[in-house]
């Protein structure tokens, strides 16, 4: 009857509660591989050189990196047998990163399209359980995204964000021997690994520090194949975190004016007044920002604490709500002037050379003037392409208390904490995609055979901080080789945007694992069957009483009924 339709609905919508509470409940579980994997940390520390665990969804009879399978995912080797000629030297080092992976002798070393840290994921752009099937992602520009597709990204970086600890991954604490390291959500995890492989940057911001440091990540030839591989890395755990293959990280043409103020909205990014960003990212807490701007010569190798907040997350972009004053915006000529650039990397291999990768990470060496020029260094160098974004969403801004206060993205080491840097950086990825195809015959460098100093941004050196381990010269390659490629035609922004909701029936299914779905509707059928033989036993004494009483069933039904639509309004209210 419809009552119990009525009492039906009422019991889905307390279910949809449990699901909603068990999204939270799941969110920390995950597979990830990079920086140090979960099984390979025993009581908050690393105590063996040989991280080859056994694949995390096959059961220990796969032996160590699936070795033991009819078909052989991999099998454990010395470090120098993955990148020939790979040694670690003894002892505590001025810097665990000049050896990386610094902590461990052997690793899993996995055949054919199988890869990950245990053998038990596939190659970029393969699927499947014997990693055959191939797959491509097709990152798009944030103005042509569906209102769906928006969401799906949003909610994608909230989870992230707000996930639990992960276990299996961890970012290296303190670099003492043995190392501690800490769990954070993959979210604080990518913040993290741009910073321990970036931190130096800020001081090199201080030349009268003349500290002997190096960023192995920026400012040299590593920095378009180490931020493709880091865009790959979180893209790839996005997916796995949502269980959604078809998740792409959107790039953002800031060279379109229509695709900025849009941005800046509660609908997107949030707002900005006074630095002070608002929408759903406003309560974001920031990690290592600013940290390595505070230190010296005599301790700048000291990391800063993951586990600690440094302060929320600030924003005051140039044409905005925040400021009218400021960089001017890269325009297309500045990307077309950069494609036709070349070569590739060129001598002396430092920040500032006539090469594509100086160009587009902004350092153009054409003695400049800063007194005619606001993007131009003390030393003559005009800043371009990617460091002028960082420069317009990091410019300080003055507070309430008129004191002004950078924004997140102006400390290159923690710029990532700023969830705009990701489809930044994938802009400038692809200014480095049309480049390598435009340049097909172009060649990678600095070499091998260049110096000491270059090490991490040579050809064959090892990306820091990625386990499974990756060189520069193998992300020095098209897109399509790794399963993505980018959407040409940019689309201009709409001129409104519609509000986003809070969640959405994607997001959610997408979060839980199908054997939850299975058990949350097992549940339903249960207690719904119950509740209909009670509710058929209480209408047959109803309307006996009912009969005695000579009052109309039909009364106390649907008073009844009005009931249980007071219960779903207000359970429409919270869920």
């Amino acid at each position: 009857d419809l009552g119990t339709v009525r009492a039906t609905a009422y019991i889905i919508a307390i279910a949809m509660k449990l699901v909603l509470a068990l999204v939270a409940l799941i969110q920390g579980i995950g597979v990830l591989y990079g920086q140090i994997p979960g099984p390979c940390v025993e009581e908050g520390t690393i105590k063996s050189t040989t991280c080859c665990p056994v694949p995390v969804h096959l059961s220990t009879t796969a032996g160590s990196c699936g070795g033991n399978l009819p078909i052989p995912r991999g099998r454990c080797v010395p470090i120098s047998e993955i990148i020939a000629g790979l040694t670690i030297s003894s002892g505590l080092q001025d810097d665990p990163r000049q050896n990386w992976p610094y902590y461990f002798q052997y690793l899993c070393k996995c055949n054919g399209n199988y890869a990950g840290y245990d053998c038990g994921e596939c190659v970029y752009g393969k699927t499947g359980d014997s990693c055959t099937n191939s797959t491509t992602i097709t990152r798009k520009e944030v103005g042509s995204l569906t209102t769906q597709e928006r969401d799906t990204y949003l909610s994608a970086l909230k989870m992230a964000k707000s996930s639990s600890s992960y276990t299996r991954f961890m970012a290296i604490k303190n670099e003492t021997l043995p190392p501690t390291v800490v769990q954070l959500s993959l979210y604080n995890l990518f913040v993290w690994m741009h910073y321990y492989t970036g931190r130096e940057n800020d001081l090199l911001r201080r030349p009268e520090l003349n500290c002997t440091i190096r960023d192995y990540a920026h400012e040299s030839g590593g920095f378009l194949p180490w931020h493709r591989r880091f865009l790959l890395w979180f893209e790839r755990e996005l997916q796995i975190l949502t269980g959604n293959d078809s998740l792409f990280i959107p790039y953002w043409d800031w060279t379109n004016s229509s695709n900025r103020e849009f941005l800046f909205s509660d609908s997107w990014f949030g707002s900005s007044n006074r630095g002070v960003v608002s929408g759903d990212f406003g309560n974001w807490d920031t990690i290592c920002w600013n940290y390595n701007a505070t230190l010296d010569c005599s301790n700048y190798k000291q990391l800063c604490d993951p586990a600690v907040h440094t302060g929320k997350l600030r924003r005051c972009p140039v044409d905005s709500q925040c400021k009218s004053n400021g960089p001017n915006w890269p325009t297309q000529k500045d990307v077309n002037e950069a494609i036709q650039m070349s070569p590739y990397e060129s001598a002396p291999y430092t920040y500032a050379t006539q090469s594509f990768r100086s160009f587009v990470e902004g350092f153009v060496n054409n003695s400049c003037s800063p007194s005619t020029d606001s993007l131009c260094t003390k030393d003559g160098i005009s800043r371009r392409l990617h460091n002028t974004l960082h420069l317009i969403l990091g410019m300080g801004s003055l507070n309430e208390s008129m004191n002004i206060i950078p924004g997140t993205m102006a400390s290159v080491p923690a710029a990532a904490n700023d969830p705009m840097f990701i489809s930044h950086h994938a802009m400038i990825d692809y200014i480095f995609e049309l480049w390598l195809q435009n340049n097909a015959n172009s060649s990678y460098s600095p070499s091998n055979n260049e110096s000491e100093t270059l090490k991490g941004h040579r050809a064959g050196d090892v990306q820091v901080p990625f386990i499974p381990l990756y060189t520069n010269i193998q992300l020095f390659q098209r897109a399509q080789e790794f399963g993505y490629q980018y959407a040409t035609g940019i689309v201009p922004a709409p001129d409104s945007v519609p509000t986003r909701q809070a969640s959405s029936i994607p997001y959610i299914a997408a979060a839980v694992p199908a054997g939850t779905i299975v058990l949350v509707l097992l549940i339903i059928a249960i207690v719904s069957r119950r509740y209909c033989k009670r509710r058929q036993r209480y209408n047959a004494a109803q309307m006996s009483r009912a009969a005695q009483a000579h009052i109309p069933a039909e009364g106390k039904e649907t008073e009844i009924l009005l009931s249980y639509e007071n219960l779903m309004i207000n359970d429409q209210r919270t869920i």
